[in-house]
């Protein structure tokens, strides 16, 4: 006799969008999370968003005090580790990926690229089109648990890519690396191709970590 078990999909949802929220700096570091407005925001009773929370809280995302939930700040010695573990992950990603990538792939990454180059596009667009243009390449790699590491790394710094997008006058210097990268895996050039990938991220982390010591 089979037994039937229904999950209600209410506490993945409040997880996965209380996530977001944190990841896209729309709940901003160092910010006390009340559960029973975000319970009503979300249109829940507080139980869900409590677990979603004690889940946040388990992989680094927020912490529990004596009255409140606190998401976590980093400081510029912690975005500068979390930018080291993201390089040596991507630096993989991008070995297994390269020899993987079809025409088809490339024509995407090219698309997403021009699409970025819009000297009147929207900051938050083009924050999204970045993260689209790296995970679509490491895509190629066909591991998904290479790529769920890099995507939960990647949130851990994704708050502190406000401050990125607030520390340029434009896009254009990190365009012309997108450029570099996208040219040596049209080549096929692996050696080269991580190297420019190890100097767009020490690039990013730099720009981000001068501008959060500078943070009053």
């Amino acid at each position: 006799m089979k037994e039937t078990i229904e999950v209600s999909s209410v506490n993945y949802e409040v997880y996965d969008r209380l996530r977001q929220r944190i990841a896209l700096g729309v709940i901003p570091p160092g910010k006390k999370i009340s559960i029973r407005t975000l319970a009503d925001s979300f249109g829940v009773s507080t139980m869900p968003v409590r677990e979603a929370l004690r889940k946040l809280q388990a992989e680094g995302f927020v912490t529990f005090e004596r009255r409140s939930v606190t998401v976590n700040e980093l400081s510029v010695e912690e975005v500068q580790r979390v930018f080291t573990i993201r390089l040596r992950l991507e630096l993989l990603a991008a070995e297994w990926s390269l020899s993987r990538a079809t025409p088809d792939d490339i024509g995407v990454l090219e698309d997403i690229l021009d699409t970025m180059s819009n000297p009147k596009i929207d900051v938050k667009e083009w924050r999204t089109l970045n993260k689209l243009f790296h995970m679509r390449f490491y895509q190629c790699s066909e591991s998904s648990h290479l790529l769920e590491l890099i995507r939960n790394v990647w949130d851990k710094v994704e708050p502190y890519m406000t401050i990125y997008s607030s520390s340029v006058e434009d896009f254009q210097e990190a365009q012309v690396q997108h450029g570099e990268i996208l040219d040596l895996i049209r080549n096929r050039n692996l050696p080269v191709l991580l190297e420019k990938i190890s100097e767009h991220l020490n690039y990013t982390c730099e720009v981000v970590t001068k501008a959060l010591a500078n943070k009053p």
